[in-house]
């Protein structure tokens, strides 16, 4: 997108296209579909081929390889990098699969990209940064080559040196097509972990006496939009609190510039900006659409591996004044998570609301999990007192659930098997044990921008004309309190998509397919006519996969649902 002038092109909404264009590029990432992989070579000739366009961060050679981190050293930023194997199914597995690569013997390729060392192979890292570990990032960071003479934009000192005219800055060289150098984009980016690592897995905020707090839903990738609704919204500060309610990448095509954007407001003001995470701030979804290529086109996979931590480390909710809680997705499924096959999305069948988790065990989540595609199905079971299947279970319902029209608990529209949907009882009944006034979630698109669900539930997103063929608006709302204790007041603001520069959603992720085609898996379109979201991710309300039932898997769970916790026949 940028010419060498630096120049952006000719601002131009991006053609029509249909969804499919956009939402299906990639296939979900299939463990069990790679397993057969194991013991053969994983390491095919690479040819030279022709890359996307490319924006480079000042100062960075786009043929250097990244420096190593955490574990994984990661690959070059371009070039050919030969895969390895992607475990995206735990980390017990990702340890067995990554050993099995590590005793192959490496292979000779022919072609014109050498083979680079093993230890130079980038796979996603699910495993936890260790204090030393981002002590050692940060040194290889701090080493880095600083930014060419013609640079014209901020240099990152620390979050001290985050001000309004850093900011300004950082958005006009945006806008110009330039990114930060790569260092400071290291440094910021671990200092944000640094930052959200102090904070809870349910965060406070409260409301300025005589202002508002802003509530920004799905951003998407959507730069020119998110700049849109700052201008109408205004920008954090201390008298402007915001949250930020998750998946602030994918998709769009601009998701670098997005989220350094947003970590600029949270090191600028840490304790009035606040994060959720979504299910877009996830190892899975960020590989499959499209930010993981964007930033290893723009910087490197080094890069893409602290981001991953400072999503892990996000909090999962906020609550305004004691009155309102934000959350992405949805709410606490059921227990017992009870999948009934052959149940349809009709809302008079249901699963039935029993027990219903309350605020304080969500605030006790331990929020830092990678889920992975193998958890959706497994976390169905009886009740459990495992506390690490009880905060797998409650991550999953709180980045991917959906409200919907009937009563109880039914299957969702995303994923096949381990992700539900409420009823306005559920969310009811949870306002009422928790004491609360509403909830406010996002995660699905709106043809308005927002609405609400139920009684009492609000959706917001914020990127309009999703995919450029949502024709949907977007919207923020302005939350204010008249005084202490007293209902808090919601104005949404609504507002149309904005000019960009003609580049596609996802235009990145051609990016991984090229250079880390392990991880995707082709998928084989099941229906060739309806253009839904196949790979699970539909933000789209009302699009659903069709459901695959198994009569032998439905037998298994009739009987698993006879007996209790304790092994007690149910009668």
């Amino acid at each position: 997108p940028v010419s060498s002038s630096g120049r952006i092109p000719k601002m131009a909404m991006s053609k029509p296209a249909t969804r499919r264009d956009h939402c299906c590029r990639a296939a979900p990432l299939a463990l069990a579909a790679l397993l057969p992989n194991v013991g053969k070579s994983l390491m095919p000739a690479f040819a030279p081929t022709s890359q996307p366009p490319r924006m480079h961060a000042t100062g960075a050679a786009s043929s250097t390889a990244a420096p190593a981190t955490g574990v994984a050293a990661a690959g070059a930023a371009r070039g050919g990098v030969a895969p390895s194997l992607l475990a995206c199914g735990g980390v017990a597995a990702a340890a067995g699969i990554a050993a099995t690569r590590r005793r192959q013997p490496q292979r000779s390729q022919r072609g014109s990209v050498a083979v680079k060392a093993q230890e130079d192979f980038w796979q996603p890292r699910l495993e936890d940064w260790s204090a030393g570990e981002l002590k050692a990032a940060r040194d290889r960071a701090a080493s880095m080559q600083g930014p060419t003479a013609d640079y014209k934009g901020p240099r990152y000192e620390g979050p001290a040196s985050v001000t309004a005219e850093f900011i300004n800055s950082l958005i006009s060289i945006q806008e110009q097509g330039v990114l930060m150098p790569k260092r400071d984009a290291y440094l910021m980016v671990l200092d944000v972990i640094s930052s959200l690592r102090k904070e809870s897995t349910v965060g406070d905020v409260s409301i300025p006496q005589g202002k508002h707090l802003t509530i920004v839903g799905d951003l998407h990738g959507q730069y020119w939009d998110f700049m849109n609704l700052l201008k109408l919204a205004g920008r954090p500060s201390s008298d402007a609190p915001f949250v930020f309610n998750g998946d602030f990448v994918d998709r769009g095509s601009w998701s670098v510039e997005v989220i350094m954007t947003i970590f600029a407001f949270k090191l600028k003001d840490p304790a009035h900006v606040f994060l959720n995470r979504g299910n877009h701030e996830m190892l899975e979804t960020n590989i499959l659409y499209g930010f993981c290529g964007e930033v290893g086109s723009k910087y490197d996979m080094g890069l893409f591996d602290l981001f991953s931590e400072a999503f892990r480390n996000l909090p999962l909710c906020h609550l305004v004044e004691k009155k309102i809680l934000v959350l992405h997705g949805g709410l606490p499924g059921p227990d017992p998570r009870i999948w009934m096959p052959g149940q349809t999305h009709d809302p008079t069948d249901a699963i039935p609301m029993m027990r219903l988790a309350d605020l304080d065990e969500i605030r006790k989540v331990d929020r830092y999990i990678e889920v992975t595609p193998d958890a959706y199905p497994s976390s169905i079971g009886p009740s459990s007192d495992e506390k690490d299947v009880n905060d797998k279970r409650t991550l999953i319902d709180i980045l991917w659930s959906d409200p919907r029209g009937g009563d109880g608990y039914g299957p969702s529209y995303r994923k096949g098997k381990g992700v539900y949907m409420f009823g306005p009882d559920v969310t009811k009944a949870f306002i009422t044990k928790n004491n609360l006034q509403c909830i406010i979630r996002s995660h699905e698109v709106k043809s308005a921008g927002y609405r609400w669900d139920h009684p009492q539930l609000l959706t917001v997103f914020s990127a309009p004309n999703y995919l450029d063929t949502g024709n949907n608006k977007g919207a923020f709302l302005k939350l204010t309190q008249q005084s202490a204790g007293s209902d808090i007041d919601i104005e949404t603001v609504c507002y149309d998509a904005v000019p960009h520069p003609d580049l596609p959603p996802m235009h990145w992720q051609e990016h991984v397919m090229t250079n880390y085609p392990h991880l995707t898996q082709i998928m084989k379109k099941k229906v060739g006519s309806l253009g839904f979201d196949e790979f699970g991710d539909s933000d789209f309300e009302g699009l659903m996969n069709f459901d695959e039932w198994e009569p032998a898997e439905a037998d298994a769970f009739q009987e698993a649902f006879k007996f209790d916790r304790y092994g007690r026949e149910i009668s």
